[in-house]
């Protein structure tokens, strides 16, 4: 089999399984997912409302502090809000997905440690709950500010970033295995990332020489993707073009590096 032919298929399967496992095995991620979702909200009052209600009250309380306590419509006009919840709710759901892959096989152990078990499903489990969760509070957050139309939009906002990280997020579940140091340094480099993207200000705002270096942070094109989208100023195609490499760079080797740690992973842990 040549190189070229041998590539291809390695690129097939790299897009296939990650992406395809979910429904082959659709019964067994709703399964994980209402056992997920009963562990975080066993007990409380509102129970399953829960999950939706804690990105609704992350929502309401930056717009308190922004809109009342700092009173920033007055101090940099009344698109700041906007701009800023369009950009904080895709990163929250980003910062959540890729902070607990670092935690990826410790956490579900107990399914594959002494049985058969779809390794390859484990980064969809992390994905679900957050794509559903994160893409509820976006639709209605734009919905209230912006009105149906971009709230169709954002419908496929959170899943394609979600499926834009799939490699941050196997890579992450790797290394988080191997240094267990990860899990806890990841969070503050997520912090650093977030105030070097901008979310909390506009791209303009920023230094004419640091504006020129802003297209090497994805992050940076995501949210001048979804600002566009959602507001109808115009996609910025060379942030797609980027975006959509940087993906493909990073598909196929993230895949590999997962797929060689699954032969492994019960002896490590």
């Amino acid at each position: 089999m040549s190189l070229l032919s041998r590539l291809g298929r390695l690129c097939i399967d790299s897009l296939c399984v990650p992406l395809l496992a979910p429904l082959r095995h659709a019964s067994l991620i709703r399964m994980l997912v209402q056992r997920e979702i009963a562990t975080r909200t066993s007990g409380t009052l509102l129970g399953k409302l829960w999950p939706l209600v804690q990105p609704g009250l992350q929502v309401l309380g930056f717009w308190f502090m922004f809109a009342v306590v700092y009173d920033m419509r007055n101090a940099r006009g009344p698109s700041f809000l906007q701009y800023l919840l369009l950009g904080m709710l895709p990163w929250l759901c980003l910062s959540e997905v890729l902070s607990r892959s670092t935690g990826l096989f410790r956490e579900f152990s107990s399914l594959f440690a002494r049985s058969p078990f779809p390794l390859e499903l484990l980064p969809s489990v992390v994905l679900v709950i957050p794509a559903t969760v994160y893409s509820s509070a976006l639709v209605v957050t734009t919905w209230w500010m912006l009105g149906v139309v971009a709230a169709l939009k954002a419908l496929v906002v959170i899943p394609l970033l979600l499926l834009w990280c799939l490699p941050l997020v196997l890579l992450c579940a790797v290394i988080g295995l191997f240094v267990r140091d990860f899990g806890q340094v990841l969070p503050f480099l997520l912090t650093l990332l977030m105030y070097i993207t901008p979310i909390l200000y506009f791209p303009d705002r920023l230094p004419a020489k640091v504006l020129d270096w802003l297209w090497l942070n994805p992050l940076a094109d995501w949210m001048a993707v979804i600002h566009g989208a959602l507001t109808d100023s115009g996609v910025p195609t060379n942030s797609l073009w980027r975006l959509c490499g940087l993906w493909l760079v990073l598909l196929v080797p993230s895949w590999l590096l997962y797929r060689r740690t699954l032969l492994h992973v019960r002896e490590l842990l």
